[in-house]
């Protein structure tokens, strides 16, 4: 099984949840940061697709099941570094009680993302014990 295949899309009313362990969460951020054209990959309840355009960062629902993120590669970077990030903190992490997360969302006054975005959470599951 390919790891990006492990991640998950959870949706609800009022934001977007990908999550996955840490390799998949790897395996995901260095396929997007590879594929700046329009691409997707299928995970766990949906799929993640990604655009290369103009502007901020928009994070859309599309359909339904299609977490897609479009946006100037310097903005996309977000994304590949929020899943780098919370990877990097499950796997060196000494207190497991609480998730490693990160939200990805608009705030007022921020140029970097689209106040268009829907609020996304980025969440690192705990590694497999050794």
């Amino acid at each position: 099984m390919e790891d990006h295949r492990r991640c998950r899309l959870s949706v609800d009313d009022s934001e977007l949840e990908l999550a996955g362990p840490p390799a998949g969460l790897r395996a995901l951020g260095q396929l997007l940061r590879h594929h700046a054209e329009p691409f997707e990959v299928a995970i766990t309840g949906g799929v993640v697709s990604q655009e290369a355009t103009a502007g901020a960062l928009l994070v859309s629902l599309l359909g339904g099941t299609k977490l897609h993120f479009s946006g100037a590669r310097e903005y996309l970077d977000i994304i590949w570094d929020a899943l780098d990030g919370v990877t990097e903190q499950a796997e060196t992490a000494d207190d497991r009680t609480i998730n490693r997360h990160q939200h990805i969302e608009y705030l007022q006054g921020d140029d970097y993302r689209s106040p268009d975005s829907v609020p996304l959470v980025i969440v690192a599951d705990w590694p497999d014990a050794p």
